[in-house]
């Protein structure tokens, strides 16, 4: 009876939201709305996307390198913990219906309303010569381009993030013996590593396209395992991480300047280099945000509700902005502050506006109830208990 008591509370304490946890993934969703917004004032232009002709400066190819370092692969493992925590809470069915509400419809009707939005600032700008000029045939032109197939762009997330459910599903109904918890950060920095050896660069590039690529499912997929087991034996690893998280976020963020700045040295080395560092920052922004960022908090609750929404459509307006900004004679660098600024209100707008209590709110994170200030934290524990 004893036994049976202990282990539901250990499978209740297992199921319950976590704070730092929720604020970590908004976290990893506005970074990626920062990574945008400093592409066009590199040093080195991406290929297929803006430049600014008038300014760039080094110090955002250092952001954007160290943003790349561990974003996705801090958003899988997150993804991964949340995995465990919904499924054992409500059921691999519910689970499958659950997933498919707020994954699977988001990512395929993205692909038809929220690209050709994505694409359009970019394409109007190309066809009309930076707004020059305004035409019937420019307009056609424009329709045509956006529509064009140029593969899931930044909804590309979701798409392997649903093959990994799928993925995680037929693993757990083929009950394989789970690995000892003392083994799974050496499998963390082993697993990255090999299969970080299958790309040709040392970082991960973007991966267009439907086909599934199997070294992209199996790097990302070693961190979704982490965060699985990171759930399960959390009450071990939580305070390793707490205690050590800075640390670790200072050793993840060196290495990576280190690598930035020795970037000829021999693949190998950079490959090593590279994983230690992604590692240490994941690793690193988990123990710092278990320590500090854990208050049960509406206003953190509700930006991590709103980052989903934030990320789906930001690009379309950092690129419009991008491109406005790129013609004025307005200081250099105020653009990539302006790019991050303005996409990010005007996303929360629309989500207060559109998005938070209606149905488009409820396949991104479930039902929300209106409610007036001194009713806030009564509605947002109920909320948080039905999430």
């Amino acid at each position: 009876m004893l036994k049976n008591n202990k282990q539901k509370m250990s499978t209740s304490s297992n199921t319950q939201r976590i704070n730092s946890m929720d604020a970590l993934r908004a976290l990893a969703m506005f970074l990626g709305v920062v990574l945008h917004a400093v592409m066009a004032y590199t040093m080195t232009p991406f290929e297929h996307f803006y430049h600014d002709p008038h300014y760039s400066s080094n110090i955002y190819d250092v952001i954007f390198f160290v943003i790349h370092t561990f974003r996705m692969q801090l958003f899988y493992l997150i993804a991964g913990f949340f995995f465990r925590l919904l499924y054992f809470r409500i059921g691999e069915a519910a689970f499958i219906k659950h997933r498919t509400q707020r994954i699977l419809i988001p990512f395929v009707v993205g692909l038809f309303l929220i690209l050709p939005f994505t694409n359009l600032p970019l394409t109007a700008y190309t066809v009309t010569g930076g707004g020059q000029h305004l035409t019937g045939p420019d307009i056609s032109l424009i329709l045509h381009n956006i529509l064009i197939w140029r593969g899931p762009v930044h909804l590309w997330f979701l798409y392997y993030l649903t093959l990994f459910y799928i993925i995680g599903i037929v693993l757990l109904r083929m009950k394989l013996p789970k690995l000892p918890a003392a083994m799974v950060p050496a499998l963390l920095l082993a697993g990255s590593f090999v299969s970080l050896l299958l790309f040709d660069t040392y970082y991960i590039k973007y991966t267009p396209g439907l086909v599934p690529k199997p070294n992209y499912i199996l790097y990302y997929g070693i961190f979704v395992y982490a965060g699985w087991v990171l759930h399960e034996h959390k009450e071990k690893y939580f305070p390793l991480l707490k205690r050590y998280g800075l640390a670790f976020t200072a050793t993840g963020l060196g290495i990576a300047l280190l690598i930035y700045y020795n970037s000829t040295a021999a693949g190998i080395l950079l490959k090593s280099g590279m994983t230690i560092a992604t590692v240490s920052l994941v690793l690193g922004f988990l123990g710092v945000f278990l320590r500090w960022v854990n208050a049960e908090s509406y206003t953190m609750r509700y930006l991590s509700d709103a980052s989903y929404w934030v990320y789906l459509v930001h690009v379309g307006l950092v690129y419009m902005m991008q491109a406005w900004l790129g013609d004025t004679n307005l200081p250099g660098v105020l653009k990539p502050v302006l790019c991050f600024i303005v996409p990010v209100a005007i996303s929360l707008l629309t989500y207060q506006w559109f998005v938070r209590y209606t149905i488009i709110g409820f396949y991104l994170h479930g039902k929300r109830e209106k409610s007036n200030t001194e009713e806030h934290k009564r509605v947002y524990k109920i909320s948080t208990s039905k999430s």
